[in-house]
């Protein structure tokens, strides 16, 4: 298998990355989507801060039928393919991605009632702009979901787990932020932050 070096503005590398990744955020977009339906969440506005190739956001939109999304990224080929899979669908009206960075969202305070930053936290500098950033644009009793790479052991044979946080250093980042308080969990890959007012 040829490796390539990480680099989201590259296309290869961008190609490289969907293939490999297309499956786990599919499944991502199913789990959210179910876990939004048991919380009685019908309808309204999303933002998935760091929305990648929005392979997630494609199927949350098509499950949850009165949500509009926006993903926003910097990877210019990511949106390429995200913009190239809804182009021409009745999905157009629901769900866009746009160029954005996630430490200056383009929207007014309180603007969305659910917000996504999967797999992000650990590639951008300066998180803490990052969560304070969600936390404006997130409606007072909005609901929040982080889910990023967990450092361990793993990063012996999956080099990107060397580059995560561990759960402890997420913690204190999100503990410095503005971000409301929420519920840490963990698993062997991932770690989770979630506000779920229910």
């Amino acid at each position: 298998m040829k490796k390539y070096k990480k680099d989201f503005s590259n296309k290869d590398f961008a190609d490289y990355y969907i293939k490999r990744h297309k499956k786990i955020i599919e499944k991502l977009g199913y789990d959210y989507a179910k876990k939004l339906a048991s919380m009685g969440f019908k309808r309204g506005k999303i933002l998935d801060a760091g929305c990648g190739f929005g392979g997630m956001d494609i199927v949350l939109v098509k499950r949850i039928p009165g949500c509009e999304i926006i993903g926003i990224d910097l990877s210019d080929p990511l949106l390429e393919y995200a913009n190239s899979c809804v182009s021409n669908t009745n999905l157009e009206n629901r769900l866009k991605f746009k160029k954005c960075d996630v430490r200056n969202i383009p929207f007014k305070d309180n603007t969305f009632d659910v917000v996504f930053s999967v797999n992000m936290f650990h590639s951008v500098n300066e998180p803490i702009i990052m969560l304070n950033e969600i936390e404006r644009v997130l409606k007072p009793n909005g609901y929040l979901f982080i889910k990023d790479l967990r450092r361990s052991w793993f990063g012996i044979l999956e080099s990107e787990v060397k580059s995560a946080f561990t759960l402890n250093e997420a913690k204190k980042l999100i503990e410095q932020s503005k971000l409301k308080k929420g519920t840490f969990s963990k698993s062997i890959l991932w770690w989770n932050f979630e506000i779920c007012q229910m």
